[in-house]
């Protein structure tokens, strides 16, 4: 069943490439300009820990703007996507901006990747809208782990779970709890023919199934598997791509909750340390 899953999410994830790219949201110009996709989020994060040549791994890395922002940095990066679709626009924005020679993209879902990619890296980076598309945390912190060399850093930066279980018509006055904390293994499944990047875009493939992961869910397999909690921060504010009407944005252009902007989580940061033997 777990294939049906991923067939349906691989569909919908092709067909927003082409929507993605010229969305205001992305700003692809934008970062063919010389801009970054990188919120002040992760640069103030883990930007401290990458330098020129550090090698970054970038799971499920879309068409690769926040792959090739690393790599505008100086890091020698791996970007990995399920999406044939999102790869090939990968590679093309690659070279429009002159950072092939440091940007090596590669389809595969996670569960795989270790059959198709060799090596290890300094950085495993996982970012915004990730780990809702992963139906095994188990596996996903196997293949985190297995790309991680001793003394290396896990640093995620995603979307409160919080986030995730706020009714979709809900109000800043009334965040009432709309969908489970605990899913069992068991995902959502949405029938929306919008897209967070255009809610007015009309797609083809409008199912898809997400599974929402929980502080423990996430942290634990990775515990397991030798790597060392640094910190695990919650934010009140996250970066734009959230379709909630109850958000707002401020003046540093983030997302808060509109009215009780100090109020509730919507972001989490993570880094993580894979101890050395």
């Amino acid at each position: 069943m777990l294939d049906d899953y991923l067939k349906a999410n691989l569909a919908s994830w092709d067909e927003a490439v082409a929507l993605h790219l010229s969305s205001d949201l992305y700003d692809v110009a934008g970062f063919k300009a010389g801009g970054t996709s990188l919120s002040e989020i992760e640069l103030g994060e883990l930007g401290p820990f990458v330098h020129e040549g550090t090698r970054l791994l970038h799971l499920q890395c879309h068409f690769g703007l926040d792959t090739l922002s690393w790599a505008r940095r100086g890091a020698v990066v791996t970007g990995v996507d399920f999406s044939g679709e999102g790869i090939r626009a990968a590679r093309a924005l690659a070279d429009d901006v002159g950072l092939s020679a440091r940007a090596t993209f590669v389809q595969s879902d996670v569960e795989h990747l270790p059959d198709r990619l060799s090596g290890t890296f300094d950085v495993v980076f996982v970012s915004w809208g990730a780990l809702i598309w992963l139906g095994d945390l188990e596996r996903w912190a196997d293949v985190v782990a297995h790309f991680l060399h001793p003394g290396g850093i896990l640093y995620i930066a995603e979307f409160h779970p919080y986030a995730f279980l706020v009714a979709d018509d809900a109000t800043p006055d009334s965040l009432r709890v709309g969908y489970p904390y605990f899913m069992y293994g068991v995902p959502q499944r949405f029938d929306e023919d919008g897209d967070y990047a255009d809610p007015d875009a009309r797609m083809e493939h409008t199912v898809t199934f997400e599974w929402l992961h929980g502080f423990a869910e996430i942290i634990d397999p990775l515990l397991r598997r030798g790597l060392r909690l640094d910190f695990l921060h919650e934010l009140p504010f996250t970066v734009p791509g959230l379709p909630f009407i109850f958000l707002e944005k401020d003046v540093a252009g983030m997302l808060r909750v509109r009215g009780r902007h100090d109020d509730f989580p919507l972001t989490f940061t993570l880094k993580m340390t894979r101890e050395r033997r």
